[in-house]
């Protein structure tokens, strides 16, 4: 299990209100050593003072008349131990510490207790005076006022915590701007311009990441307008030959075939890099069941002869691009098709929160490390590489599924060929 947190927010917050935390550990240490310690210290050494004076006087063997006038001044008095457990010295809680610290001032075998009765009482014995308790009169301690300083201390820790909290907030809102936007420019999408705001060092990054998203979206528009352009002016020269091996006669039937079959592969390139550079990024979302859009695939699929069969589970409506979506699952289908063998099966279902949607073929399947490969632009697989295409369906497929926040994976199945899993988050 893991105790520190992992994101530079919360190890932000944590260090800012771990550092204002030990700070007042250190004030309470300063103030116990520096105030408390000296405040004790003086008390004890009056208290030794007051209790020399009286067993001076117990000692010189002043008149019953000095004494009472002391006790009634000072409130002092002497008892003997009997006496003394009478008065209230039963009751005495003994403290260790505060004995220690007294004996300092007046010797070794000091000792000192506390009695709480009507008022506050300390009852002492004197190692010069062992069969003597001398009591003397304080103040009764309101254990209550305590509840104060730790109400203090309790708000100054909910507030350095708090503040850290809004601190490391404060600096860590243009790092999740960033981080946002590289997620968004990562899909393809431009974010904006970002505001410009904070420490300097912040605001540097942000101008550079500015010029970076402005730079990339630029680069962007500039291949979808050539690689739009380029198909657009082929379709004409590939029209042209198109025409003219019409007229071709029937002696060159094998040459006019052939032409034929080129320009439809041509034509087929073109299409696909068109949809390359169009991958519906433009199109608005609707919430939809995709399962309709899959059954539309199959109906489509079946009137052209072929063997598609699914099995759709219900699945909860997902905000889909529909004509991107129906590009995506219709390449998987065409794929499927053209380097695997049917029948092409389609499955849906919803897991842990999770639509799935598969298709798969009976083909031979395709090398574990052609997997990853496949889905890069350009990218065929060796059974494919004198056939048709130009290497751009699956790369068109995983960029409309990045679209729809997916992920896509390709594996071998055990009955042979290959099956192609979608995964969207509902």
């Amino acid at each position: 299990m893991r105790i520190l947190p992992r994101g530079a927010f919360g190890r932000t917050a944590l260090l800012i209100a771990g550092l204002l935390f030990v700070n007042l550990i250190v004030y309470l240490f300063m103030t116990a050593f520096l105030v408390v310690q000296p405040s004790n210290d003086i008390l004890m050494k009056q208290m030794a003072n007051q209790m020399n004076t009286i067993v001076i006087h117990e000692q010189s063997n002043v008149s019953d008349d000095v004494r009472e006038a002391f006790a009634e001044s000072t409130g002092i008095q002497a008892f003997p131990f009997k006496e003394a457990l009478g008065k209230g010295l039963s009751d005495a809680i003994y403290y260790k510490s505060l004995s220690t610290q007294l004996s300092k001032y007046l010797g070794k075998g000091t000792e000192i207790r506390i009695e709480e009765s009507d008022k506050a009482y300390y009852w002492i014995l004197h190692p010069r005076q062992k069969d003597m308790w001398i009591r003397i009169p304080s103040i009764r301690v309101d254990y209550r006022i305590y509840l104060v300083p730790v109400m203090y201390f309790t708000i100054i820790f909910i507030l350095s915590c708090l503040g850290g909290w809004l601190f490391a907030k404060q600096l860590h809102r243009p790092l999740k701007r960033l981080e946002v936007a590289a997620r968004e420019i990562g899909r393809g999408d431009y974010p904006g311009k970002l505001k410009e705001k904070g420490a300097k060092e912040l605001v540097a990054v942000t101008r550079a990441f500015n010029q970076m998203a402005k730079d990339v979206h630029q680069l962007e528009e500039d291949r979808t307008l050539l690689l739009a352009g380029i198909s657009h002016d082929l379709r004409t020269p590939i029209t042209r030959i198109r025409l003219a091996s019409e007229f071709l006669g029937e002696a060159d039937e094998e040459t006019k075939n052939g032409i034929i079959a080129d320009t439809e592969d041509m034509d087929a390139i073109i299409d696909q890099f068109i949809s390359f550079v169009r991958d519906g990024r433009d199109e608005p979302e609707k919430e939809v069941n995709i399962n309709e859009i899959i059954e539309q695939i199959a109906e489509n699929n079946v009137l052209h002869q072929r063997d598609v069969r699914t099995n759709l589970k219900p699945i909860p409506d997902y905000p889909v691009k529909i004509l991107a979506m129906k590009r995506l699952i219709g390449n998987l289908v065409e794929n499927a098709f053209r380097y695997g063998e049917p029948p092409v099966e389609i499955s849906s279902w919803c897991d842990n929160k999770k639509i799935i949607i598969t298709v798969s073929d009976h083909g031979k399947g395709i090398p574990d490390m052609d997997v990853e490969r496949l889905f890069q632009p350009f990218a065929r697989g060796e059974e494919a590489r004198t056939g048709r295409g130009s290497g751009l369906g699956l790369a068109i497929v995983k960029r409309i599924v990045e679209l729809h926040h997916g992920e896509i994976y390709l594996s071998n199945l055990p009955r042979g060929g290959l099956e192609a899993r979608l995964e969207f988050f509902t």
